[in-house]
């Protein structure tokens, strides 16, 4: 499992999330996030925004990216499940300017 913190995070299709910790399993199919409310150890800090999309998305990754950049901001205030899954892996992606 690993461990990401970020001051924004979006797992496609749907979930932004502000100050959040986000685990991994080790096969990157699994993912679960809860509130960041202080430091956990083997957490890895991000400035900026974290994208999880998985492999098998049949979308542009620039576009999702692109997409997801311009309404992090405004659309961060999530409330619904804690956790979500892929058939396939997910990858992560990191941009800073946001």
């Amino acid at each position: 499992m690993k461990r990401y913190f970020s001051h924004y995070t979006f797992i496609y299709p749907d979930i932004y999330l502000r100050n959040h910790i986000v685990e991994v399993s080790d096969d990157m199919k699994q993912i679960s996030f809860f509130p960041f409310d202080r430091e956990i150890e083997r957490t890895e800090f991000y400035s900026g925004l974290l994208i999880f999309i998985p492999e098998n998305t049949s979308y542009r990754t620039d576009s999702i990216i692109s997409d997801a950049k311009s309404v992090i901001i405004t659309a961060a205030n999530y409330s619904g499940k804690t956790n979500t899954h892929s058939d396939a892996p997910y990858n992560l992606y990191h941009e800073e300017d946001v």
